[in-house]
């Protein structure tokens, strides 16, 4: 594949960003796309089915990560 980008830089010459067409990014995505392999896809599945059974048992993220702070001693 030939990919022929085009650089923005700032007032001191550093690269900030960069242009593609779309045709060029098109190709790019479809290349490198990935599937999610089957065994994700399942695990997905098993705890959709354990939600659904039990809609109750589940973690509120705030909590969730109020948790995470109190062991990084940030609260």
């Amino acid at each position: 594949m030939d990919i022929n980008p085009q650089y923005t830089f700032d007032k001191l010459g550093n690269p900030i960003g960069v242009f593609l067409p779309i045709e060029e990014w098109n190709n790019l995505t479809e290349e490198l796309h990935m599937d999610i392999p089957q065994w994700q896809k399942d695990l997905i599945d098993v705890r959709l089915a354990e939600y659904k059974n039990d809609p109750g048992n589940v973690l509120n993220w705030d909590d969730v990560i109020k948790e995470f702070d109190k062991e990084d001693g940030l609260l």
